[in-house]
């Protein structure tokens, strides 16, 4: 049953971390190089993307119950949760964990880069486009609201894994930072970027009817 807990509380603790690290990504794109993210940003993209980060996040929350764990979690190579968690699969965890994490900021530096240089150059054809440089900030402060809400959530399992602890209780308690992460994410995204709304609501309807 622990096992099964894991996996669900790791299953929605990837996702959104990946998730998190597509929706940093479009942001980025969308800022850095606006001119072609009509061309290159589409609805068929974002859905294959989805498909991929819940697989992706599936297969490696499921690895343990799919055969990769401990006979018994007072095992001494193993961590005491999820019913016990070899040290190999830790690492692997903690390596998988660590890409969304770094490449989310490099990419949350490379749009505060681009915004600094936007508000500091003072031409004509930056007066042009002011509305949409607004926009941009207003994501950028978004995407680094949610980044910090994301070390928040990830930090402590993060480093408590990585020390091996065998304090089963301590590791359970620093999980639910996982999940107020997941749950806060979406709310708000929802809630200060209304183009990320349109473009959900935009996934569950036809082409057609735009």
């Amino acid at each position: 049953m622990s096992r099964f807990m894991f996996t669900s509380i790791f299953l929605s603790g990837l996702s959104s971390a990946y998730s998190l690290m597509a929706l940093t990504a479009e942001r980025y794109w969308f800022i850095v190089h606006g001119m072609t993210y009509v061309n290159n940003v589409n609805n068929d993209k974002c859905k294959v993307v989805i498909v991929v980060v819940w697989v992706w996040s599936g297969l490696l929350a499921a690895l343990p119950v799919l055969g990769w764990s401990c006979e018994s979690r007072v095992d001494e190579e193993c961590l005491p949760i999820g019913g016990g968690l070899p040290h190999s699969y830790v690492v692997v965890i903690l390596v998988f964990v660590f890409i969304p994490m770094a490449a989310i900021i490099l990419l949350n530096m490379g749009v505060l880069w681009c915004l600094w240089k936007q508000v500091n150059a003072i031409t004509a054809q930056e007066a042009s486009v002011g509305a949409q440089s607004s926009v941009n900030r207003k994501s950028a402060f978004t995407i680094v609201i949610i980044t910090i809400v994301f070390l928040v959530g990830w930090m402590p399992i993060f480093s408590t894994m990585a020390m091996l602890s065998t304090d089963h209780i301590s590791i359970y308690r620093v999980m639910v930072f996982i999940v107020m992460n997941s749950a806060v994410n979406p709310v708000v995204y929802g809630f200060r970027l209304k183009e990320v709304r349109r473009s959900v609501a935009r996934l569950f309807t036809n082409n057609n009817g735009r």
